[in-house]
């Protein structure tokens, strides 16, 4: 690992959420020139010295601060370093970009935040957002898209020309680990044998009646294993089918008319389980690159001049 000015390096892009830290130094381009990941997310920052945490990730790359750091994700929230507004919808890079929120530590590290986004559904009810908004940026999707960001909140966004023009939470990975671990089914449920053939078999469920009646299908997981309907060490498989296909028929209704595949924008490991029920439900998808964050919060800082 060199000096920034001896690699040539153009800003560095720091990704900090709930339990995980990310850090990308980028060069002019945007290209990545080195990453730090960790996990000292916001629940591992002490006394919230969230500048000290920062400055020791950051030492080896830019011990004079002399580089722009945009920051993004959970960073931004009530629980963060600075609480930012949420935009309100519909917005892209140069939006955000406008409504970055600077900030210099009192070591004198510039610091760019960039904020979260809201939305309101149809009837008024409200949605937010923070992080997922600058992987979208980062993406550079043209024309109508219909993207599923998976996850213990999943979110389903609808972008149009770049710009996110409305989203929807499901709480699913939330709900799989309440569920499973904190509800009667946990009194049948084994130790996971990762049966594809039950987590799809889930699917189909859940998303059978355009995934109503969840509540009735999440007992029959366990009156199915009593039954003898299937063995207890599928339960698990198939109760995170049956919450996705619930999510995704939900998802059915919310951008009518958007063509393409659905992207499927996140870490590996989910972004296959999600491609897997797609395919169970006969829905095309695909897999967005990686790195998005990155890309997002290069695109915000060129359209706010930082780089």
């Amino acid at each position: 690992m060199g000096s920034a000015a001896g690699i040539g390096a153009g800003i560095i892009g720091v990704d900090w959420g709930t339990t995980s830290f990310r850090a990308a130094l980028m060069d002019g381009t945007g290209a990545i020139l080195d990453r730090i990941t960790g996990k000292q997310g916001l629940l591992g920052v002490e006394n919230r010295d969230f500048e000290g945490v920062l400055e020791r990730a950051l030492a080896g790359w830019d011990a004079d601060r002399t580089l722009s750091v945009v920051a993004s994700g959970m960073v931004t929230s009530r629980t963060g370093w600075l609480e930012t507004p949420y935009l309100p919808c519909p917005a892209g890079p140069a939006e955000l970009a406008a409504a970055l929120s600077r900030f210099d530590t009192k070591g004198g590290r510039r610091i760019a935040f960039v904020t979260g986004m809201s939305f309101r559904h149809a009837d008024g009810a409200p949605d937010v957002m923070r992080g997922e908004e600058t992987q979208i940026a980062g993406l550079g999707i043209a024309g109508e898209r219909l993207a599923v960001m998976p996850g213990t909140h999943s979110k389903w966004v609808s972008v149009s020309g770049g710009r996110i023009i409305g989203f929807r939470t499901a709480m699913t990975g939330d709900v799989f680990a309440a569920v499973k671990d904190h509800t009667v089914l946990k009194l049948t449920t084994a130790e996971s044998t990762g049966s594809t053939e039950a987590f799809a078999a889930g699917v189909r469920t859940g998303a059978a009646d355009d995934g109503a009646g969840l509540l009735g299908k999440l007992f029959r997981q366990r009156a199915g294993s009593l039954l003898g309907d299937f063995p207890a060490n599928e339960t698990a498989e198939r109760l995170s089918g049956l919450l996705i296909g619930a999510e995704i028929a939900e998802a059915r209704s919310f951008a009518p008319g958007v063509g393409g595949p659905v992207l499927i924008v996140g870490g590996e490991e989910l972004a296959a389980r999600y491609r897997a029920a797609f395919e169970a439900l006969g829905m095309a998808s695909e897999v967005a690159a990686p790195d998005a964050a990155f890309a997002g919060q290069f695109r915000i800082a060129k359209a706010a001049g930082l780089v």
